[in-house]
């Protein structure tokens, strides 16, 4: 999970609905309108085409608009129901309609991201909007396991048990996941072989880490920032860097 930039403009096409809707507004009223699909793309838009959660590239079949805090909360959830600042992109989290993506989910089943964290507020889950850009707060091993960064998390002032507990709610070490990232590391390996100066080593790094000329990254960002390591961190430490 890195950093994403919140949705601060308004609701496409709320206005309309609220006025038409009335007091029978609700948010699956609103989903089942055209402008819908509009705040999906718009959130993904500037999340760089990457679940707000998990880092897996948001297809179209496999998106939708996830409420940070969630609408069933007690006490704020309905008065955040169309609050654009409580709303990110996410992936279905292994309970897809797509028959490509859910053949994956069948052999590897596991909920994740939004589907894992539920109804519930979690006092301990780490909106990936209130991490830093720099040092990144989770790390991704050989295998594909996604665990909290010990010393970032020091250096940054945030509890190591709570970055752990959002990896936890969020499911992000589920076998699906988990096996993905482990062969995203593996056509990092392959690629690495390739280069043999620093010089093509970071212009590799750079294609890998930095949004292409659509203006979306790769999947599975943390795993790509681990395995460049220091290099990494530089390239991405560079102005500007507003993006990240």
């Amino acid at each position: 999970m890195k950093r994403i930039h919140g949705f601060t403009g308004p609701v496409p096409g709320l206005d309309d609905y609220l006025a038409n809707a009335g007091a029978d507004a609700n948010w699956q009223g609103y989903r089942r309108g055209v402008r819908y699909q509009q705040l999906s793309e718009t959130l993904a838009s500037l999340q760089h085409g990457l679940c707000g959660y998990c880092e897996n590239d948001i297809r179209s079949a496999d998106r939708q608009v996830e409420h940070v805090i969630p609408r069933s909360h007690p006490r704020d959830g309905q008065e955040r129901t169309f609050d654009a600042a409580n709303m990110i992109a996410c992936c279905r989290g292994g309970s897809s309609d797509d028959a490509s993506i859910r053949a994956d989910d069948e052999r590897f089943p596991g909920r994740s991201c939004g589907q894992a964290k539920g109804d519930d507020a979690h006092p301990d889950f780490i909106d990936p909007r209130s991490l830093p850009a720099l040092p990144s707060l989770m790390r991704v091993r050989v295998n594909g396991r996604v665990e909290a960064n010990d010393r970032a998390c020091e250096a940054v002032g945030v509890a190591v048990d709570r970055v752990r507990r959002t990896i936890e709610i969020l499911g992000l070490n589920v076998e699906r996941l988990q096996r993905a990232r482990e062969r995203h590391r593996r056509q990092l390996d392959k690629g690495w072989q390739g280069f043999t100066n620093d010089v093509a080593m970071e212009r590799w790094a750079r294609q890998i880490l930095l949004p292409n000329s659509d203006g979306n990254l790769n999947r599975f960002f943390t795993t790509g920032r681990s395995y460049f390591g220091e290099l990494g961190e530089g390239v991405l430490a560079e102005e500007p860097r507003d993006w990240i």
